[in-house]
């Protein structure tokens, strides 16, 4: 499929879930049970084979991939915090905001959106910017128990041992030691992987709340822009200063047009920040990107 196919198809099984949930087929709840089949079983099947399988003659690019990740996720979490901080919100509401304007999705909707139109090296790339993305999130939950207090074996937990990192790392060792797998090992891998895709586009459909949005409606309109359209500028000037080219470039201007992280909802819940503010960017945020992506992949 082209990139224009690939997005409709996404498109589609996002609105299979949300259908799915106004028939009472599936409940919102049952994002909680996809979320963790995807997130500890079939993203890290996906990512384990992606970069056993990957050619990692140019890991010095990848890791460059990384920190424009960080780099583009930090200049949008300051613009968004200059921008609250004018509009005189509560702290609660600034850092809520703020994490959803750093964090991307480059993972749950990353994945399949470079899978399905750059193929496994897309899919590479774009691995090793949602590690950025991880990076991200463990920095922020450092600074918010510093801020607020909490139990660090919460971050370490959630973060270290977040599967889908284990998963790079593993892969990436079995990779560089030529580690035998047989064949039995990679099908059962490859059958698990293949479900993470479409899981992963259910799980949003079935996410999907248009209640709230309207109290949060100019502050998600400000996150949308921010991480829509501002933050793969930003991407595009950094690659160009770096030398990226080619997929590395194309790739990773991409993932940087990805919406906010389902993440940030965990942050501001496990911190008690303005967790409607973060819900309502995140949505905001997920439901324009499908529009976005498409004209950013076609831009490219």
């Amino acid at each position: 499929m082209n990139s224009y196919e690939t997005i409709i198809a996404i498109v589609i099984m996002i609105i299979i879930g949300y259908v799915c949930r106004r028939l009472d087929f599936l409940k919102a709840e049952d994002t909680q049970t996809l979320n963790k089949i995807v997130v500890h079983i079939a993203i890290p099947a996906l990512i384990f084979l992606t970069m056993f399988n990957a050619d990692l003659s140019n890991i010095k690019t990848f890791g460059t991939i990384t920190l424009i990740c960080i780099t583009v996720g930090l200049i949008s979490g300051i613009i968004a915090y200059a921008f609250t901080y004018l509009k005189g919100y509560s702290p609660e509401t600034r850092w809520g905001v703020v994490v959803a304007s750093t964090l991307f999705n480059s993972g749950f909707l990353g994945y399949p959106v470079t899978l399905g139109v750059f193929g496994a090296a897309g899919l590479v790339r774009a691995v090793f910017f949602d590690v950025g993305s991880t990076i991200l999130f463990i920095l922020f939950g450092i600074f918010f128990l510093i801020l607020y207090g909490g139990r660090y074996q919460d971050i370490i937990k959630r973060s270290i041992f977040f599967p889908p990192l284990l998963a790079v790392i593993i892969g990436l060792l079995a990779n560089l030691f030529h580690l035998p797998l047989g064949s039995v090992i990679p099908s059962v891998l490859d059958y698990l992987g293949g479900a993470a895709i479409p899981m992963i586009m259910l799980s949003l459909g079935l996410s999907l709340e248009f209640r709230g949005i309207k109290e949060y409606f100019g502050v998600a309109s400000f996150v949308s822009v921010l991480k829509l359209v501002i933050s793969p500028i930003i991407a595009m000037i950094v690659v160009g200063l770096v030398g990226l080219s080619g997929l590395d470039r194309t790739v990773t201007i991409v993932e940087a047009g990805m919406p906010s992280a389902m993440l940030s909802l965990v942050l501001a819940i496990n911190y008690d920040l303005d967790m409607k503010a973060t819900a309502a960017c995140i949505f905001l945020t997920t439901s324009l990107s499908i529009i976005s992506l498409t004209l950013l992949i076609l831009f490219l």
